[in-house]
């Protein structure tokens, strides 16, 4: 399968350490640091995912290290403090459209990449499946694609895509869909870094294959519970795709 991927990236740094005093400066705890680590989060996210189910990517983004996400993390505890955003736009993109796709998919987290005009053009001039995850709140410029977006990002929507299937995820409570519930598996929960990245690739990638929406929110729903049992933003294996979807 070829897709298309367009959307911001990040680096994700986490910060491990251990907190045993509170500072005599003020009423917070000091953080001991230990060791750090980093990954591609955001659409590189959905990418590593894509290449999990054997996509052919073509993938158009910003350079990560214009958006940092840093968390510090209690060793003991595995409780995140805090999370230190570095970096709040991009430069927009732009490039002739080629129908030589089995899938697009617009990974947008607002953060500038995407202009309106420019999904209006993808929308206009794209024949096959169109797949969205977005933080914008106006959806009017997404014509005729699978939109997905969390609980809390469909309270500020203020208007709906042309045409468009609409999936609400809603966390450890599933997703609906058209008045269908999908409820998640119970599973330990460590991180919901990246879930929703998950959700979109196994979503693209299975629905684009068997064209049967039910079954495929159910099984993404599934593949994104595996990721929020591990820390930080999680690649499925070869063995978890295989598990859901044989």
């Amino acid at each position: 399968m070829r897709v298309l991927l367009i959307g911001e990236s990040c680096t994700d740094e986490y910060h491990y350490g251990t907190c045993t005093r509170i500072s005599p400066e003020a009423p917070v705890p000091i953080f001991d640091f230990i060791s750090n680590s980093k990954k591609q989060g955001m659409a590189s996210n959905v990418k590593q995912n894509l290449e999990s189910f054997g996509c052919i990517v073509d993938f158009r983004t910003n350079n990560p290290t214009e958006l940092i996400k840093r968390r510090f993390i209690d060793l003991k505890s595995k409780q995140q403090l805090m999370r230190e955003d570095i970096g709040k736009t991009v430069g927009s993109i732009s490039f002739s459209l080629s129908n030589n796709y089995d899938a697009i998919i617009i990974s947008d987290y607002d953060k500038g990449l995407l202009s309106k005009e420019f999904i209006t053009y993808i929308c206009n001039n794209f024949n096959g499946f169109k797949f969205v995850d977005t933080k914008k709140t106006d959806l009017s410029c997404f014509k005729n694609c699978i939109i997905k977006y969390n609980d809390t990002e469909a309270m500020n929507i203020t208007k709906h895509g042309i045409d468009c299937e609409e999936i609400e995820t809603k966390g450890k409570n599933g997703a609906v869909w058209n008045g269908n519930i999908y409820p998640a598996p119970e599973v330990e929960l460590h991180d919901v870094t990246g879930a929703g990245d998950v959700f979109l690739s196994a979503l693209t990638c299975i629905y684009t294959s068997t064209l049967n929406m039910d079954e495929s929110i159910k099984k993404s729903v599934i593949l994104a519970s595996k990721s929020v049992e591990h820390h930080g933003v999680y690649k499925l294996t070869e063995g978890d795709i295989d598990e859901i979807c044989d």
